[in-house]
């Protein structure tokens, strides 16, 4: 009898194991059909107001509670900052069309598409208070969490999702953001594992995959965008693309949209996009895309803009299309977490171990990526200065007023106390940090913000009073 009980528990834990390892990520569902006037897309949301000349861009980048600390610091000094424009007194905090983000940054600016305000008190109690990071290393200790780990078909990055969802965003998924659109449109990106593009959670780019970003979760978003290498794993969508013709969603809208403007290019943006379609017998060639941390496509959030508009040839093309008709003001803020690349191992003589030299296989790139595109947003502010003037001195009818300004203004740890600086630039990248780092970290950012040169030239040209004034 002990023996036949010993073979039914065995039985058991086999079949219990069995099961376990059929747990499986969401699947990202198909497109019926490419609709511009469904789904998560820009037009939608500038439709709501297109007659309004203030376009406020917010960019956040990666290094975990600690770019989405200070990011929160920004956000606090213009809900605190006011304006007099266009015969209306208003918070700059309630100008922000738009805001960009990637791993720690994606937490913030998913907080705050998913309820304004309201979003961003949830993300302080949820990851601001408590200890969520060894909450989740809790968590995946946990013999469910265990179980689901088991499956080839599940990986962190899940649990990581499905962490974020019941702490956060509480089942939020894209259609819920796009059913009834409002300020801010928030664009999350991940990374591209094979080709190392940038991959966003907008529907453009689910179009190229004949896939509905309505039925993505937004914890889903910010889980690939912050999947970092090692530590994470990667995130998987599946393309829905058939070889089929007839049979697919249609053509993407924006390889219309961009062949339809008069300076269209093929810039490098869309053949990375056009790589989804790639056809073989079957299907696609690259039915599964996998993606990981945004910040080897752009820690810095500046590549998403100037991809975006080059794929109209310009910033002429590319505000037509996102359907602005008198832009008087247009402002980039990049908040940007970034530490130097010194590491405690510059001060040994021991050889470093391989867990750092393995994260140093995407440190180095990442920062030296990030130097680069700061540098080309800054040079290309001014093309975009040129462009216009010249497109008005044609006679041109262009989305832009006679009298528009550009403003470029960067938010970083660095600043007058180097002290200071320095201490900042020591907190780690995790997903906890103490009260006296966040209360620093918050402080910080305002006033980085509320003294920088282009900031207080911005609020000037809009005739507002300069903040706490």
């Amino acid at each position: 009898m002990t023996g036949w009980l010993a073979r039914c528990a065995g039985a058991a834990l086999c079949l219990l194991m069995a099961a376990c390892s059929s747990a499986h990520y969401a699947i990202n569902p198909p497109l019926v059909q490419v609709d511009p006037q469904q789904g998560y897309r820009l037009q939608r949301f500038v439709a709501q107001d297109p007659e309004d000349s203030l376009l406020l861009h917010v960019s956040f980048s990666g290094g975990g509670l600690r770019a989405a600390t200070l990011g929160l610091g920004v956000l606090d000094e213009l809900r605190d900052t006011t304006i007099d424009w266009d015969g209306r007194h208003e918070r700059l905090f309630d100008q922000i069309d738009i805001v960009m983000g990637l791993s720690g940054g994606s937490m913030l600016v998913g907080a705050l598409a998913m309820g304004g305000e309201a979003g961003l008190a949830r993300f302080e109690e949820a990851l601001l208070h408590g200890s969520p990071q060894s909450d989740f290393a809790r968590g995946l200790l946990a013999p469910a969490t265990l179980w689901r780990l088991s499956s080839p078909s599940f990986g962190r990055s899940d649990a990581f999702e499905r962490f974020l969802d019941e702490r956060l965003f509480h089942g939020t998924t894209f259609a819920d953001l796009s059913d009834q659109p409002r300020k801010p449109f928030a664009v999350i990106y991940a990374s591209d594992m094979v080709n190392g593009g940038r991959f966003e959670f907008v529907q453009e780019q689910f179009d190229f995959l004949c896939s509905d970003l309505g039925g993505v979760k937004l914890a889903r978003a910010v889980a690939a965008s912050s999947a970092v290498p090692l530590l994470l794993s990667p995130v998987t969508f599946w393309n829905h693309v058939t070889a089929t013709p007839g049979q697919d969603c249609g053509p993407p809208l924006l390889r219309r949209a961009a062949a339809a403007q008069p300076a269209a290019v093929n810039s490098r943006r869309m053949s990375e996009l056009e790589s989804y379609r790639d056809l073989q017998a079957g299907g696609p060639r690259r039915p599964f895309i996998h993606l990981v941390d945004g910040g080897l496509a752009d820690n810095v959030s500046v590549r998403g803009p100037t991809d975006y508009i080059s794929q109209f040839g310009g910033i002429v093309g590319s505000a037509r299309f996102a359907g602005y008709r008198h832009l008087r003001r247009v402002v980039f803020i990049v908040v940007n977490a970034e530490t130097s690349a010194r590491a405690p191992e510059d001060l040994s003589p021991q050889v470093p171990g391989p867990l750092r030299t393995a994260l140093a296989l995407a440190d180095i790139p990442i920062n030296r990526n990030s130097d680069a595109a700061l540098g080309q947003m800054r040079t290309t502010f001014q093309v975009w200065r040129d462009e216009v003037r010249r497109a008005q001195a044609r006679g041109e009818d262009t989305p832009f007023a006679p009298d528009v300004e550009f403003h470029l203004i960067e938010v970083t740890l660095d600043g007058p106390d180097a002290a200071l600086a320095e201490r900042l630039k020591a907190i780690p990248t995790t997903l906890e940090l103490p009260a006296s780092d966040i209360t620093v970290l918050r402080k910080h950012a305002r006033q980085r913000l509320r003294s920088a040169p282009e900031f207080r030239a911005m609020l000037r040209s809009l005739q507002g009073p300069t903040p706490h004034q």
